[in-house]
């Protein structure tokens, strides 16, 4: 039976119809100038400039609809052309090694009558954006709502969309919605649900003793204490795909950590830390941040600290955290490149690492595959093409069904496994990188 693949003309399809579903308005463009727009994009991708991919980000907004005076961090900086150039692959792939993927976008607009795009110019954006999806807190610089964004991310791979929402993505010859981001499941955040709320006590406790003594600490928003503590995991993960040898991190039930990793457990860890203050520094950094956090909000007279306070807020302890989180995210990453996996609990402490999944573990011949955040809509695969790293960390998850497991493969891609309503169950993670 024969393969249909997809190209530019499907992807333009289904971005009108993504656009029109998820923005609730119409896409101010005709179908031949969208498939235009696309078509250059595409060409582009199968390029190269020496011996490097190209990789461009293009914004679909005449040079009118941003502010000249704004500029990075948290603006974009509009360059414009005296006169604007054709939009060509030949010219993406010049522009590309100026326009840096994760600081600039190129600007297109209509040039003339004919409808045809041309380039006016370059967008200076910095790099925020994509450090908050490696856990930074911003600012970030986005495009209008309104403009058409298109990631050129590799060969034949674009990812369309609005503003700084992705609405479609086309890969290998498929056009589809676009990767999860799994931190934004409610799944994942439930498995750290009592976690969470430990460190929440833990600070309200701190919070009361510094206000009797005369200091005055602001409120933190839920999203702020989420996103503190996920900081870490983002930026290891990131690190992973960066460094490109592969690994695996397991978070274990912080209730059965000692069992499973001892005796007849099901994990053997060659590099077992000793317990202490040491093994529990990320802990102690996520509850410094949310204190200093809570601690520059009161200076600033702000009642609630929610994550767009977060990113304005300017404090050196704020500064110094952030870099402690860092570093322990590239240790977790170097860690991961040894053999074995890195093993952690849900309350944030690190067991050690270049542990063997070994023991009486169950035969999984089929796990599933979820095509949604929450796995509602998941599919059944045997596993033939799986390797060894992950099929362990399958039978790891069916043995100890409270275990996150996190898979970074050589080439980049990440997967989320967890025993999900009593199935073994994957999800592949969309990650953007600063380099690769």
């Amino acid at each position: 039976m024969p393969i249909h693949y997809a190209y530019p003309p499907q992807l333009a399809q289904f971005v009108r119809y993504a656009w029109e579903a998820g923005v609730g308005a119409t896409l101010l463009m005709e179908q031949a100038q969208l498939e235009h727009v696309l078509s250059v994009a595409y060409q582009a991708s199968l390029l190269r400039d020496e011996d490097r991919p190209v990789r461009v980000r293009i914004v679909a907004a005449g040079p009118e609809e941003f502010d000249a005076r704004q500029g990075p961090p948290s603006g974009l900086q509009p360059l414009v052309f005296d006169e604007p150039i054709p939009y060509t692959p030949e010219e993406l792939r010049r522009l590309a090694v100026a326009a840096k993927y994760h600081r600039a976008l190129v600007g297109v607009s209509p040039l003339g009558g004919d409808g045809r795009y041309g380039i006016w110019g370059m967008l200076q954006s910095g790099p925020g954006w994509i450090q908050m999806a490696q856990g930074g807190r911003g600012p970030a610089a986005s495009p209008p709502a309104s403009a058409l964004l298109v990631r050129v991310l590799g060969p034949g791979r674009l990812a369309v969309g609005c503003g700084a929402n992705t609405l479609a993505e086309l890969r290998g010859g498929i056009v589809g919605a676009p990767g999860m981001d799994l931190f934004r499941s409610e799944w994942v955040a439930a498995l750290f649900a009592s976690s969470r709320a430990e460190l929440a006590l833990l600070h309200a406790a701190a919070r009361s003793e510094a206000e009797a003594a005369g200091e005055r600490w602001a409120d933190l928003g839920p999203d702020v204490i989420q996103l503190v503590s996920q900081a870490m995991v983002r930026r290891f993960l990131a690190a992973m795909v960066t460094a490109h040898h592969g690994g695996t991190v397991i978070v274990l039930p912080s209730a059965t950590a000692e069992e499973d990793i001892r005796g007849a457990g099901p994990l053997r860890l060659k590099y077992a830390f000793r317990d202490g203050e040491a093994r529990k520094r990320y802990r102690g950094l996520i509850l410094g941040l949310m204190r200093a956090i809570a601690r520059a909000g009161g200076a600033d007279g702000v009642t609630l600290v929610d994550r767009d306070t977060y990113a304005s807020l300017r404090d050196h302890d704020l500064a110094s955290l952030r870099d402690a989180i860092f570093e322990m995210s590239q240790l977790i990453a170097s860690l991961s490149e040894l053999d074995g996996a890195v093993v952690m609990t849900k309350r944030f402490e690190l067991l050690g690492f270049g542990a063997e999944i070994m023991g009486e573990l169950p035969d999984v011949r089929h796990v599933a595959h979820a095509l949604d955040l929450e796995g509602e809509d998941k599919v059944r695969e045997p596993l033939v093409a799986d390797g060894t790293r992950h099929r362990s960390a399958y039978r790891l998850c069916s043995r100890v069904p409270d275990t996150l497991a996190l898979v970074v493969s050589q080439d980049g891609g990440v997967r989320f496994i967890a025993n999900h309503r009593g199935e073994v169950t994957f999800w592949d993670h969309t990650i953007e990188v600063l380099d690769g």
